[in-house]
């Protein structure tokens, strides 16, 4: 089992949703959050928006439980989406191993 996290700003939502559901994700949860970027430089900028130093933007957080090959078409598709757009504030995933889990009922 694998768990799928992806970050977007608010107004890709609907786009996103429909790039885990061509990929084969039924069920997901969503997370409402303001991202903040500074002017401070890190490795890690690039999973930031590019336009300002100084941002403040809504986003969200898609998440799902899933299998490594649907998440792997997720972020298949999600790049491909980036690529496409080339937009200032990309859609970013990555996926997490599950060691473990508690009992399902």
């Amino acid at each position: 089992m694998k768990l799928l996290v992806v970050l977007s700003i608010k107004e890709f939502r609907e786009k996103v949703t429909e790039l885990l559901q061509k990929a084969g994700v039924n069920r997901f949860s969503v997370i409402n959050m303001t991202g903040y970027k500074r002017n401070k430089r890190s490795p890690y900028d690039n999973w930031f928006g590019a336009q300002s130093d100084n941002a403040k933007t809504n986003s969200i957080l898609l998440f799902s439980f899933t299998t490594q090959e649907i998440a792997e078409s997720v972020i298949t598709s999600i790049n491909q989406c980036n690529e496409d757009a080339q937009n200032a504030y990309p859609v970013h995933a990555f996926i997490l191993d599950v060691e473990s889990f508690s009992n399902l009922l």
